[in-house]
């Protein structure tokens, strides 16, 4: 009787530690919705900045095309703001996206084309449309969409970087069914995004390089998108930045879009 008593204790002992130690896993495994949300934060600081980069995209037959690119980011009104202006060549100078969020709303865009000299809002239907025949969208240019829910999918080392991996099901999507993403565990920046099409292959992958610290921010300086059906890429090169470089106010106004590429701003922030 006393052996079967030890025995049975022996058992809800081992029973209870294993639960306890499925409870510890549990506590311990990163919840996704937190990865993203601190992955949006350091792919947006809340230090205003401009920053000049370079644009490039790539045929799939060689051939490329290069634009020089401002943009600024500030808080103004209470409201994110984001201007993207290509300011080279002049065959595209002067085309211009305004990202606007605010806490708690849906982002909205405004686009700038000096062809039909009128700023037109996006809508976030628009977000995946390409951004003036570059693999990039619209919604690339603007800020970070969490979507969700987000599914995580644990860590491991990707593209020589200690990431987690993170997927989510785009429902309604027109053109992407999932998004599969890599976080850097360290900095929480994103390091690869792979989209995939209504049939499940992988369309797109944006992936993330040259990580630089500039005034104590981890910074992306080179985000390469390539398409993997069709061929070709598109890439943006960062040249410099600028954090506490308050851009002028009116720059964040969609009327004043015609006049964005001549600001004085874009000559500072090249020096």
């Amino acid at each position: 009787m006393r052996h079967v008593l030890n025995l049975t204790i022996a058992t809800l002992v081992l029973v209870a530690f294993a639960f306890v130690v499925r409870a510890d896993v549990l506590a311990a495994e990163p919840d996704a919705a937190s990865i993203v949300k601190r992955m949006k934060q350091a792919l947006e600081p809340a230090r205003p900045s401009v920053r000049v980069m370079t644009v490039k995209v790539n045929s799939r037959e060689g051939l490329a095309v290069q634009w020089t690119v401002g943009q600024a980011r500030a808080h103004v009104n209470d409201t994110d703001s984001m201007l993207t202006v290509v300011l080279d060549p002049v065959g595209a100078k002067g085309i211009a996206f305004l990202a606007k969020e605010k806490p708690g709303a849906v982002a909205v865009g405004y686009s700038y084309l000096p062809a039909v000299r009128r700023a037109q809002e996006i809508t976030p239907a628009a977000d995946y449309e390409p951004f003036s025949g570059t693999d990039f969208t619209y919604g690339d240019w603007g800020f970070a969409r969490l979507g969700g829910p987000w599914k995580f999918d644990g860590i491991e080392t990707h593209n020589g970087v200690k990431a987690y991996k993170l997927e989510v099901v785009l429902a309604n999507n027109p053109l992407f069914s999932k998004d599969v993403t890599w976080v850097a565990t360290d900095t929480g920046l994103p390091v690869e995004r792979d989209y995939y099409d209504l049939q499940g292959k992988l369309y797109k992958s944006e992936h993330f390089e040259k990580i630089t610290t500039i005034d104590n921010i981890p910074t992306i300086m080179k985000i390469v998108m390539y398409d993997v059906q069709m061929g070709g890429s598109s890439e943006i090169d960062v040249s410099s930045v600028k954090y506490d470089e308050q851009a002028p106010v009116g720059l964040f106004d969609s009327k004043h879009l015609p006049d964005a590429a001549n600001d004085p701003l874009w000559k500072m922030g090249a020096q």
